[in-house]
């Protein structure tokens, strides 16, 4: 099961995705919540619709965090539906490598990893500590894992966390998922090489830096973190990672 998050306004990424699928021979299924032009006061009732048990944190979060995660979750929701053991989630900023479409059918069946990232610009991986999952690489992350590009993502998890997950969410998708969470922790991996990379044009392009509170992501701080991943200095520093 694939599903591309993916907003109904958001018509030239949408396409873009469409296209790379489809060479790949690919079928998918579109989920998006929109809620950037909600007020606060609104988002109680917008949430409710979808998932009444669950609230958010908007003094942390902003409404457009808060839509991406109702975008998660309802891809969540879609892989608990279809009776599958398991989906690759993916954003629509992406460039899909050759072995995107190998990466995707490989991950379907396993039972060590609950989120497997097919992609990240976090380069905190252990290049020791891997495991070869159905004919790929699947490393271990040292930390955390700062982003939800592409990821495939286990029914037993997505099961555990609508069972006994918080109720309240405090943190934004990408850091409750990547390993900030403390219930239902997910035993993360990270495929290399990577299947997927962030789109040059599209990915800077952020349809949530605009409305977020983020430090992260204020526009100078996002240009020196990009500047310096693309240093020698960033390479330096992560080639340590291969001694982990």
């Amino acid at each position: 099961m694939l599903v591309l998050i993916n907003l109904d306004s958001a018509v030239e990424r949408r396409a873009a995705m469409s296209r790379q699928l489809q060479r790949l021979g690919l079928d998918f299924h579109r989920v998006g919540v929109d809620l950037r032009a909600v007020r606060p006061s609104d988002a109680p009732a917008r949430i409710a619709e979808l998932f009444p048990a669950y609230s958010f944190d908007s003094e942390r979060l902003s409404m457009a965090e808060i839509g991406c995660w109702l975008s998660h979750l309802s891809a969540w929701r879609a892989l608990l539906d279809s009776g599958q053991s398991s989906c690759t989630v993916i954003e629509d900023d992406l460039r899909l490598l050759p072995d995107f479409a190998r990466a995707h059918a490989a991950l379907a069946q396993r039972d060590d990893f609950d989120v497997v990232y097919l992609g990240t610009s976090s380069r905190n991986v252990s290049q020791r500590r891997r495991r070869d999952v159905n004919g790929l690489w699947v490393h271990e992350p040292v930390g955390v894992i700062f982003n939800t590009w592409g990821y495939n993502l286990r029914r037993e998890y997505a099961q555990r966390f609508f069972d006994g997950g918080p109720r309240l969410l405090r943190l934004p998708i990408d850091h409750y998922l990547g390993g900030k969470a403390r219930a239902p922790r997910p035993r993360i991996g990270v495929v290399q090489p990577t299947v997927l990379v962030e789109d040059p044009v599209l990915g800077p392009a952020s349809q949530i830096a605009p409305y977020t509170r983020r430090l992260d992501r204020w526009k100078p701080v996002e240009v020196l973190r990009r500047r310096l991943l693309a240093s020698p200095v960033s390479d330096a520093y992560y080639a340590l990672y291969r001694y982990f």
